[in-house]
């Protein structure tokens, strides 16, 4: 096995001597979940086809293992994702959903009735007509499942029926759904739903002579990008499956996984075995005014890191989340990566990161610094003190390569986003218009915010001279924020007109017509 993979990851004695030998013991368990996890590693940065020749072999090894395992010797691997073992979850109905119709795993309900709440109220605003009557009759759950015909191991499968009837309330339908908070467990029956066969592979293995850690990041995220690959239809699933697998097999979720909207979706295939799916939500899940578009940045077909970024005109605030297992490799090159992509799809000139990702109510981000990394790449502290205390640091880090940060101060910086300015911004903040939309329903229609959609809709209906059949969400965003500013002028108001057809069906046609709007304002 290669020397390079594995001095990147604290490794014991006894996984170190089965990656070079293949002969698994096994007389400490715990260390399967390091052995995989190494694995992954190696497999996402190979030196040569016979390094991942090898690193395959030895997965196969340890996954034949696991599938032998005994039930009571799995428990010790329950939550980890590794194949064959099962996951304790708690996800939305919409998650439940897609994996309940998956085929490489099985959804067990593990939440008794007796102890869900009370299922008459809930079950009122789903049930057919004719059977609302049985959630007066003052039925407990048990009960009432048995009124209605359904079996213990039914039960998951009804509700989620059920609570389908409530998709055209979507928020309704989650608040409703959510207090269940059922538990489940996911058992899989094929290796593929695991971590470590959960890959899309379009495109040869790139393989490393070395690991890339200093590189101009300026002139990184200014290269031209290659255009988004065309994918068939298989293909395209393909992928929206093992993106929707690195979030279940990590007992993660993401709005923007959850509710991903297909259509939306671009794949790109950059440099050193790297490539990014970025996909934005559902019209129905989509936020007012800004795209939440999301992404999963993959390393050899290995969903590696996920996150999203909320794009306003030329701001987006951003967020990264590497997976464990393949941190200490080209963690700073990877980030940029996803700078560049966001910068250049969507136009971005300004980039924000709140403090969590760095420290705030995040110990682990203050344990390892994380305030540097970003810091390394451009980000300062928004707020001037802290911004001149960075400063200091840095010298002092600078000058005395043994200087560590106390971790005083490094919490003393998540008092603060911290952000990139690769060029000035003066465009309005999102804050600050719906603070003024507040403001203008207030003070011109008394707080009244139905009669205040309502009229600014017939008012942007005149002004683009239509007859608007389909009043979305979009449009009344568009209609609210032109009647605020008070925007008469044609060129604005089609704009504003075009965003409103664009945002539901194409976040990156809606983001266009957004830089051009706010550039004519």
């Amino acid at each position: 096995m290669t020397e390079v993979s594995y001095t990147l990851t604290e490794l014991p004695d006894n996984v170190k001597k089965f990656l070079v030998s293949g002969q698994l013991t096994m007389k400490d368990k715990k260390n399967v979940k390091a052995i995989i996890e190494a694995l992954l590693f190696a497999l996402a940065y190979p030196q040569s086809a016979e390094t991942d020749r090898i690193a395959e072999k030895r997965l196969e090894s340890v996954t034949r293992f696991l599938k032998s395992a005994s039930k009571r010797q799995k428990i010790i691997w329950e939550n980890t994702g590794m194949p064959f073992t099962n996951m304790k979850v708690q996800f939305t109905h919409d998650f439940l959903q897609w994996l309940q119709n998956h085929d490489g795993c099985k959804v067990i309900l593990e939440t008794l009735a007796s102890d869900m709440p009370e299922l008459n109220s809930l079950l009122y605003t789903t049930l057919t007509s004719a059977e609302r009557t049985e959630t007066s009759a003052g039925l407990d759950n048990d009960a009432l499942f048995q009124t209605l015909g359904v079996k213990q191991d039914k039960q998951l499968i009804f509700l989620l029926n059920e609570f389908n009837r409530l998709n055209h309330v979507p928020l309704v339908k989650d608040f409703l759904f959510d207090s269940l908070a059922l538990q489940c467990t996911l058992k899989p029956d094929d290796k593929k739903f695991s971590l470590a066969y959960n890959r899309f592979q379009y495109s040869p293995v790139f393989y490393h002579r070395d690991l890339l850690k200093k590189f101009d990041y300026e002139k990184l995220i200014s290269a031209k990008m290659p255009l988004p690959l065309k994918l068939d239809a298989m293909a395209k699933s393909k992928l929206i499956d093992t993106i929707k697998k690195s979030m279940a097999l990590t007992n993660r979720e993401t709005d923007t996984v959850t509710y991903m909207d297909g259509n939306s979706l671009r794949y790109v295939e950059l440099e050193r075995g790297i490539a990014v799916a970025v996909y934005g939500m559902t019209p129905e899940r989509q936020l007012p005014f800004e795209s939440y578009m999301g992404y999963t940045l993959f390393k050899n077909g290995y969903p590696c890191a996920y996150g999203g970024s909320w794009v306003f005109g030329r701001r987006a605030l951003f967020g990264i989340n590497i997976f464990d297992w393949f941190r200490g490799g080209e963690s700073g090159y990877v980030f940029c990566q996803l700078l560049r992509v966001y910068r250049q799809w969507f136009g971005i000139d300004y980039f924000e990161v709140e403090p969590y990702q760095y420290g705030q109510d995040n110990p682990d981000g203050i344990k390892s610094g994380a305030f540097w990394f970003y810091y390394r790449y451009g980000f300062r502290p928004i707020d001037s003190t802290l911004r001149m205390l960075a400063a200091k640091e840095a010298e002092k880090i600078r000058l005395n390569k043994n200087y560590r940060t106390p971790e005083k101060i490094l919490e003393k910086f998540t008092e603060s986003n911290i952000a990139w300015a690769i060029k000035p911004v003066s465009q309005i903040r999102l804050e600050n218009l719906t603070k003024k939309i507040s403001l203008y329903i207030q003070r011109k229609f008394h707080g009244n915010r139905l009669k205040a959609e309502e009229e600014s809709v017939t008012v942007f209906a005149k002004l683009i001279n239509k007859k608007i059949k389909n009043v979305t969400p979009s449009l009344v965003e568009s209609a609210l924020w032109c009647g605020v500013y008070e925007i008469t002028k044609p060129e604005g108001v089609n704009l504003l007109y075009q965003m409103s057809k664009a945002k539901p069906v194409d976040p990156y046609r809606y983001q266009q017509l957004l830089l051009r709007f706010l550039n004519a304002e």
